[in-house]
C-alpha cells in the first residue's frame, strides 16, 4: 500500500482497536472516575476506531464498586476484593475474556489500563499474605485475552506517550489488520506525520463495545 491509500485509510478511521473503556473518559473505574486523560487518546483516535471494553463492568461488578487486588503467585495470581478476600472475581473475569475472544476478530490491538489488576499488561502489584506487595504482575482479565490471542498488538496506555512506541503499536496494528506496507521510511514519516497533526479535544467518536457489535455476543457473567 501506498501512502496517498494509506493516508486515505487512517484519515478514514476503519481500522478498530480496543482500548480499556476507562482510558476514553468514561466513568467505570472502581471509583467512579476515569483514566481518559493520562495517555494519547486523541492522538490515536485520528488513526483508528476505538472500542471500549470495562471487564470489572461487564461480569457486572457495578460502579463504583469495591477495589481489587493480585494475591498469591505471580505466574498465576488471583484477583480478589480489597476488603474482603473471599470475594474471588479471577473465574469470572476469565470467562469474561473468553467471551469477549470471539469477536476480536474485529479489532486489531488493545490499549489496557496500566497496573490494572484486571487489566494491567505488566508491573501490577501481587501481594503476599502480609502485606506486601512486589510489582511483577498481569492483570487477570488481559492475561486471558492475551492467551487466546497472543499475536494481537497490546500496550499498556502510559507507554504510549513515548513517540516511537506510539508509532510501533500503530504500524503494527495495520500490519495485524493486513495492510501491506511498503518497507520504507516514508510510510513510517506519513503515520508520524498523523500522529504529530493538530490536536483536537473533541473526541473522534469513540464506541462501547455494545456498539461494536457484541451486545448480541456478549452477556454479562455474573
Amino acid at each position: 500500500m501506498g501512502s496517498d491509500d494509506l493516508r486515505s485509510l487512517l484519515t478514514g478511521r476503519s481500522t478498530r482497536v480496543a482500548v480499556s473503556e476507562c482510558l476514553l473518559g468514561r466513568p467505570v473505574r472502581w471509583n467512579g472516575e476515569h483514566n481518559g486523560d493520562t495517555w494519547p487518546r486523541q492522538r490515536l483516535e485520528r488513526l483508528f476506531t476505538l472500542v471500549g471494553i470495562c471487564p470489572e463492568v461487564g461480569v457486572g461488578m457495578g460502579v463504583p464498586r469495591d477495589p481489587i487486588q493480585l494475591v498469591g503467585e505471580a505466574s498465576a495470581p488471583r484477583v480478589v476484593a480489597v476488603d474482603d478476600p473471599a470475594r474471588d472475581y479471577t473465574d469470572r473475569l476469565g470467562q469474561y475474556a473468553r467471551e469477549v475472544a470471539s469477536t476480536l476478530d474485529e479489532v486489531h490491538g488493545y490499549v489496557f489500563a496500566d497496573r490494572s489488576p484486571s487489566c494491567g499488561l505488566a508491573g501490577v502489584k501481587v501481594f503476599a499474605e502480609d502485606g506486601s506487595f512486589e510489582r511483577v504482575g498481569r492483570g487477570v482479565y488481559a492475561g486471558a485475552v492475551l492467551a487466546g490471542y497472543p499475536d494481537l498488538p497490546a500496550v499498556d496506555a502510559e507507554t504510549l506517550g513515548d513517540d516511537e512506541i506510539l508509532l510501533d503499536f500503530v504500524l503494527a496494528v495495520l500490519a495485524r489488520s493486513g495492510v501491506a506496507l511498503k518497507p520504507d521510511g516514508d510510510i513510517r514519516e506519513l503515520v508520524r506525520d498523523l500522529l504529530a497533526g493538530e490536536q483536537d479535544e473533541t473526541p473522534y467518536g469513540a464506541i462501547g463495545f455494545a456498539q461494536a457489535g457484541a451486545e448480541n455476543t456478549v452477556k454479562s457473567a455474573r
